[in-house]
């Protein structure tokens, strides 16, 4: 019994110690984010119409340079639409206008525009160093020259203008690295002793005696009452 409880107490000790490896650096690293490798603060994007037949996906002139792809989807929400249009970088080109269809400095064609957006829903989406915004848009809706985000209609000169740059979550040093597994080879090591202690303890039924109270019968009912007990 005393070896079980040992043995239980170092799974024990091995799995809490594996989750704190685990789990406390990225935390301690970047919050909730280095957990889920989110971002903390993601650059708004608009779609404006130019002329009846060119519509451009936009971002601020300060985020400008952390595009690394636009893309054109239609119908669906965030990754889901069926892909009609996409751009990624190949230079150092940093504009912040991307019309829909076109190749602008700094970019190169990945799939071309097979449908210009006419009806229905579509989603303009940018890739930028560590995020990904979405903004679905109905361009039977968008007139000449308005600018549409987020937020609904708004100014063109002051969204090119917003100081809202991505701020992205750190990445784990080598040494996060090693902690997270050390600490996953403990936390298996504990769960699988745990397992190994629960499976090694005997079988007991109710009727076994002292199972209800833990303790050993008074006396032998064969064998008589004790002396001294009538």
């Amino acid at each position: 019994m005393n070896t079980d409880r040992r043995a239980g107490v170092a799974a024990a000790m091995l799995l809490g110690t594996g989750l704190v490896l685990m789990l406390v650096p990225p935390i301690v690293r970047d919050g909730v984010c280095g957990l889920t490798s989110c971002a903390d603060q993601v650059p708004p994007i608009a779609v404006t119409r130019l002329s009846q037949d060119r519509i451009a996906v936009v971002v601020p002139d300060g985020a400008a340079a952390s595009v690394r792809s636009v893309e054109l989807l239609q119908g669906g929400s965030r990754g889901t639409g069926s892909q009609q249009w996409l751009i990624a970088r190949s230079g150092r080109g940093h504009p912040s206008t991307f019309v829909v269809g076109s190749e602008p400095e700094g970019y190169r064609t990945v799939v071309g525009l097979r449908t210009p957006p006419a009806k229905d829903v579509w989603t303009a989406q940018v890739g930028f160093r560590c995020t990904t915004a979405s903004l679905p848009f109905s361009p039977a809706t968008l007139p000449v020259g308005e600018v549409r985000s987020w937020d609904g209609v708004v100014d063109g000169a002051k969204f090119a203008h917003e100081h809202v740059a991505e701020r992205c979550a750190t990445e784990r040093g080598s040494t996060e690295v090693v902690l997270f597994l050390v600490g996953a080879a403990a936390a298996v090591a504990g769960a699988v002793l745990g397992i190994v202690v629960v499976l090694r303890r005997p079988v007991r039924f109710p009727e076994d005696p002292g199972d209800a109270d833990g303790d050993e019968p008074a006396f032998d009912v064969e064998d008589g009452p004790p002396r001294g007990v009538s």
